[in-house]
């Protein structure tokens, strides 16, 4: 007989920078959820400062759970903001995890109640003045059950803190693209900045389509996203516009920065929308026009032929 064996898997719940404006709802266990507002925390504070927040934890299931809160330093991994908890490595330029205090390390939720946790951050008085990014984490029991897998899964809320002093905001565009060409629309922009600064940032700002003739025929604004200290971000946008024709020229601005020291972030892009039967038509329309103009020139000829020999008898 083959013995049971008991596997304990830790699953991170992946969290996306560009979705936390909504509250977050994790599901733990098959009939369990919990519910964390806000999911993400945008803080400022100066060396030396001590800044007290709350977070409300809601168990949404039909039965009691339990969670261990953990605090964490986290980053992001890839284009498209994914977060990646770093655990318990080395401080680095950017950690906070380490100036986080919470009031408990463990919390009780009856079914569907709600609980506030509160939670206290100590900024150094020799704080590295920049963007630090921690994660509070609330991580579910993992139970065993015979014959089956635990399972132990975190959800939490990112703090993404600036701190004052000595602060380098710096942006680059990596690149803005779309289709070249494009039979018909919605049309895809794709922008990806580089944040070189030692802060977070948030690109904020418009794309300008302008047809043939210089005309702006929409203004779509940007997909703004937060890109954390040495990322890449990519931020899509969407023309929905469906009945396009001709050449068009997209203009991306968009702003980053604080207070009056905004900076500027510029892209230009071409593209063309046409259908294969609009460009057979075009196609068509230009080879008329052609064999039209030349039969009017060679009908000049001979008419001007003629009444030449009209006039001189020659």
């Amino acid at each position: 007989m083959i013995p049971k064996i008991f596997v304990t898997i830790s699953a991170l719940t992946t969290i996306f920078l560009g979705l936390l404006m909504f509250p977050l709802t994790a599901h733990a266990q098959a009939g369990r959820s919990i519910t964390i507002i806000p999911p993400k925390f945008e803080l400022f504070g100066n060396p030396g400062d001590t800044l007290p927040e709350q977070i409300r934890v809601k168990n949404n299931s039909d039965v009691p759970a339990t969670y261990s809160i953990i605090v964490e330093d986290f980053t992001t991994s890839g284009e498209e903001g994914q977060v990646v908890i770093e655990g318990e490595s080395e401080s680095t330029s950017y950690s906070l995890g380490n100036w986080i205090e919470t009031e408990s390390q463990d919390l009780i939720l009856q079914p569907n109640e709600e609980k506030t946790v509160s939670f206290l951050i100590t900024i150094p008085r020799n704080a590295e003045p920049g963007g630090h990014y921690a994660s509070i984490l609330f991580q579910s029991g993992g139970e065993q059950v015979p014959g089956s897998a635990a399972v132990s899964q975190r959800v939490g809320s990112l703090i993404l803190l600036r701190v004052s002093g000595n602060v380098t905001e710096d942006a680059d565009v990596e690149s803005f693209t779309v289709p070249s060409y494009s039979q018909s629309g919605p049309i895809d922009f794709t922008l990806r900045v580089k944040n070189n600064g030692n802060v977070h940032m948030i690109p904020q700002g418009t794309i300008i389509v302008e047809n043939i003739l210089g005309q702006k025929v929409a203004e779509l604004p940007i997909d703004s996203r937060n890109v954390l200290s040495g990322a890449i971000r990519k931020m899509d946008t969407v023309w929905d516009k469906k009945s396009l024709l001709g050449r068009y020229k997209a203009t991306m601005i968009a702003s980053y920065g604080q207070g009056a020291q905004k900076k500027s972030l510029t892209a230009v892009t071409d593209f063309t929308v046409a259908s294969p039967l609009a460009i057979i038509l075009i196609t068509v329309g230009i080879i008329a026009a052609v064999v039209l103009l030349i039969a009017l020139v060679a009908g000049r000829k001979r008419f001007s032929k003629a009444f030449k020999m009209m006039t001189t008898g020659k």
